[in-house]
């Protein structure tokens, strides 16, 4: 490396303001280390007090702080204060009592996921023990945030998940309808491959077209949108400030999109991994903001926290 760049950098790393990010980059069997300085940015926002930053950690089902925000990792230099947000409506009609944070994670790997098999309501799929991991590995992503409750759907593959994620936990698991996944009547069950099989028209419109696909008069789809608002709803007006939602794919993708007014014909504009983890804050007039979707490095790397 030149002398001049690394005494410049050095400097850098030495003075204040300036965070360094360090990342190892592997090329053609060599190993570079690459540094990356970035000036720390002033926030219009009030840093909070030593006290405060305390009670905040702190809260609980039954001890809130109306004026602070909801816990989050000090790494996390986005935006502090979302009073401002309002791209979307109110999901819940009314002002809330704090700020929230809701945690969305898709159930783990299952044996039907391993047969591209189509799940839907049905409830005969195990978690495989690759799912399992995924949901370790997802719980200890999340061991340092403080969590008030978790909420799941009560289908066996998502119970298993919250089973595991919760371990260690004092808040109260619920288990709520309005969580399971979207019904796809007589595509339950079935490979994709015997799906398109059996009838491609509507298979091809459920892969294309989900919002217009229907069986016996329903449309899941618009279905699941419906569920989704009752969730939302229901989760926010709970205790605390922070809960962990346990879903499924469609239902996942049905509750980021309706919290960012997306309509069903966005549903497939959004995915969501097996043990993936969204993040969305909420603010006191019940004004949704996704900080994080899909996120998948914990399965991927140990020590990874949110």
């Amino acid at each position: 490396m030149d002398q001049g760049l690394m005494h410049m950098q050095q400097q850098q790393l030495r003075s204040p303001g300036f965070r360094p990010f360090c990342a190892r980059q592997v090329f053609a069997g060599h190993v570079r280390r690459s540094f990356t300085c970035c000036e720390a940015r002033a926030t219009e926002t009030q840093t909070p007090s030593k006290d405060q930053m305390q009670k905040r950690d702190c809260l609980t089902r039954s001890q809130e702080v109306p004026d602070l925000p909801a816990p989050r990792s000090p790494f996390n230099t986005g935006s502090m204060d979302i009073t401002t947000a309002g791209a979307t409506a109110s999901l819940c009609g009314h002002d809330l009592p704090s700020e929230k944070t809701i945690i969305i994670v898709r159930h783990g790997l299952t044996t039907w996921n391993e047969q591209s098999r189509i799940q839907g309501t049905a409830d005969d799929s195990d978690i495989t023990p690759y799912g399992q991991e995924q949901a370790i590995r997802a719980r200890n992503a999340l061991s340092r945030m403080n969590i008030d409750s978790l909420f799941s759907s009560p289908l066996k593959r998502a119970r298993t998940t919250s089973e595991i994620m919760w371990q260690g936990r004092d808040g109260p698991l619920n288990y709520i309808e309005s969580l399971k996944e979207a019904p796809l009547g007589w595509l339950e069950g079935m490979t994709n491959a015997d799906a398109e099989k059996k009838d491609p028209e509507q298979f091809e419109i459920w892969r294309k077209d989900p919002a217009n696909f229907s069986f016996d008069g329903r449309y899941p789809l618009l279905e699941v949108y419906d569920k989704a608002k009752e969730a939302w709803k229901e989760i926010l007006e709970a205790p605390g400030s922070s809960h962990l939602i346990i879903t499924h794919k469609s239902m996942a993708r049905a509750f980021l999109c309706t919290a960012l007014a997306l309509p069903p014909t966005s549903f497939r504009s959004l995915d969501m991994n097996n043990g993936g983890v969204s993040i969305f804050r909420v603010n006191k007039r019940g004004e949704p903001m996704l900080t994080n979707m899909n996120m998948l490095s914990h399965e991927h790397y140990d020590g990874v926290y949110y």
